[in-house]
């Protein structure tokens, strides 16, 4: 198995567990446009891998889908995938989107997330 298939696979199994049921992961299959950038193939994310990246932006508002977003990634945890972290960390700047838990949570306690109304 391929590393894009490793990677289409972890992500689909994680968003079809969703931690609490809301549709916060269910953008996460969308990340699979961004697996060229993320994995080192292409210098640069292309349009499809934005729009993904867009979705979870808008898909992750309140603190209860902020929080499954944060635990959905801790659980698909990409830097174990292959997933290039620098990159990672960029993607949100290249492609001028504002995510509301970073691609890589690192430790952080997704229990403690607030709403952007809390911030």
């Amino acid at each position: 198995m391929g590393l894009y298939s490793v990677f289409w696979a972890v992500i689909l199994l994680v968003s079809a567990n969703s931690v609490h049921g809301s549709d916060a992961c269910t953008g996460l299959p969308g990340l699979l446009n961004c697996a060229p950038f993320l994995l080192g193939s292409v210098s640069s994310p292309d349009a499809k891998c934005c729009k993904s990246l867009k979705w979870l932006s808008q898909h992750a508002i309140n603190r209860e889908d902020k929080r499954e977003l944060c635990k959905c990634l801790k659980i698909e945890d990409l830097k174990h995938k292959g997933v290039i972290l620098d990159r990672a960390k960029a993607l949100p700047r290249l492609c001028k989107v504002q995510l509301p838990v970073p691609l890589i949570p690192d430790n952080k306690d997704c229990d403690k997330i607030k709403a952007a109304d809390e911030e």
